[in-house]
């Protein structure tokens, strides 16, 4: 029953993060972003740009490009195995996105041999500070493949901290072992 969910949410996620891709692409080969220039979608704060990442998440190098395809594919064969096993609509979701995003990246890099990056978030004169030290201004460029895979893990994680604890039956204090044989 929630495979259903799992599977719409990777082809719905699928679909939204290739048409912009397609679309920002075109623009690109057309010299819509010639000399470094940015669409402004929400004044200055998101952007709209083109980046070639020829590496991993925040361009990352972590390894041959091989690795690139490797470790991606081998994480949505896990996705997959737990998203068709996933016990809620959430869940099954989650990994719907996770996958979609996973599936959306290994496309561009099969195909470009780079991802496509063009979406750009920043706060002028607030730069995003991590663990009250790393200071990240600009935050890097990403897509909605990212996207999708960031809210997969929040939804997930947010299911694991805000799930109840089982209920587990306590005894009675008068039923024990002992007194049920006795009875019997």
């Amino acid at each position: 029953m929630n495979r259903r969910y799992f599977i719409w949410a990777t082809i719905v996620g699928l679909v939204l993060d290739r048409i912009p891709k397609l679309i920002v692409h075109g623009l690109f080969s057309s010299g819509a972003f010639s000399g470094g220039r940015e669409l402004h979608l929400l004044g200055d704060v998101v952007k709209v740009t083109y980046a070639m990442n020829p590496h991993g998440l925040f361009s990352l190098n972590y390894g041959p490009p091989f690795m690139y395809f490797v470790l991606p594919l081998a994480a949505a064969a896990l996705v997959v195995w737990y998203g068709l096993r996933a016990s809620d609509a959430w869940s099954s979701a989650a990994f719907g996105l996770i996958l979609s995003g996973a599936l959306g990246n290994v496309i561009d890099r099969a195909g470009l041999s780079y991802v496509i990056d063009f979406l750009l978030v920043e706060i002028p004169g607030h730069p995003i500070v991590l663990f009250n030290r790393l200071s990240i201004s600009p935050w890097p460029v990403f897509n909605l493949a990212d996207a999708f895979v960031f809210c997969g893990v929040v939804v997930l994680l947010g299911r694991e901290l805000l799930r109840r604890p089982a209920r587990t039956e306590t005894p009675s204090p008068g039923a024990t072992a002992e007194g049920e044989r006795g009875a019997a």
